[in-house]
């Protein structure tokens, strides 16, 4: 018969080591509550980056429902106001200085136009914006200014074909007003280059086609033959 082993020693039994699962169950016993504030700051954090992104989202909603609800020259004027640097207002500020462009108002309109050119991103709204500043500075009295602007945008390779040919066909109406044909002619052929199948082009060869042919030059002294004396 086995004889019955002695009880264990307290402090014997204290030195054998503990198991895995005793160990993470102390571990747990003593960081449990730590764990649990640190799981929920996580939590937290998620919650909180899902409701921000909803508000915003919420938010840009409300602008684009504003932006729609614009009826007239003020509510865009107003919403360009209220909503400063958002892109929408770049384009609300675009539909006001066309609003005074087509009034006849060229200087509100040069405004205008200028706000929305710096609001707006790069690309065609800015270009929209930019090539009506150019005409509104050109209708304005301010040729050269207006020249300057649509120049700019004729020689940009990286704005769109149509809006460059635009360029080059008010360019050509202004020279051809100017009676400046031979600019015309270069013009026209320009645009040819950048899109032969634009309506621009076409329009720049017809005026073209009714200006007069430039006076020939007269000859100068050197070139009259005189007649020689038997």
């Amino acid at each position: 018969m086995p004889t019955p082993s002695a009880p264990l020693d307290p402090k014997a039994a204290a030195e054998i080591p503990a198991s895995f699962e005793e160990n993470l169950k102390r571990a747990w016993e003593r960081h449990g509550n730590l764990v649990y504030a640190m799981c929920g700051l996580v939590a937290a954090g998620i919650l909180a980056r899902g409701g921000w992104d909803y508000l915003v989202a919420q938010k840009e909603l409300g602008i684009k429902r504003d932006f729609a609800a614009c009826a007239s020259t003020e509510a865009f004027r107003a919403f360009a106001a209220y909503h400063p640097g958002h892109p929408l207002a770049g384009v609300a500020e675009l539909r006001v200085a066309d609003d005074a462009y087509a009034a006849g108002h060229f200087a509100d309109a040069v405004a205008g136009y200028q706000k929305a050119a710096a609001d707006l991103s790069a690309g065609p709204f800015q270009a929209r914006a930019k090539m009506g500043l150019a005409m509104a500075q050109a209708q304005s009295g301010r040729v050269t200014d207006g020249e300057t602007g649509m120049r700019q945008i004729l020689n940009d390779a990286n704005q769109l074909k149509a809006i460059r040919c635009e360029a080059g066909f008010h360019l050509a109406g202004i020279a051809a007003e100017a009676g400046r044909a031979a600019e015309v002619q270069k013009l026209a052929e320009q645009l040819m280059q950048i899109d032969p199948t634009s309506p621009f082009a076409e329009r720049a060869f017809a005026l073209r086609s009714e200006m007069p042919e430039p006076a020939a030059a007269a000859p100068s002294a050197a070139a009259i033959a005189v007649p020689l004396k038997n």
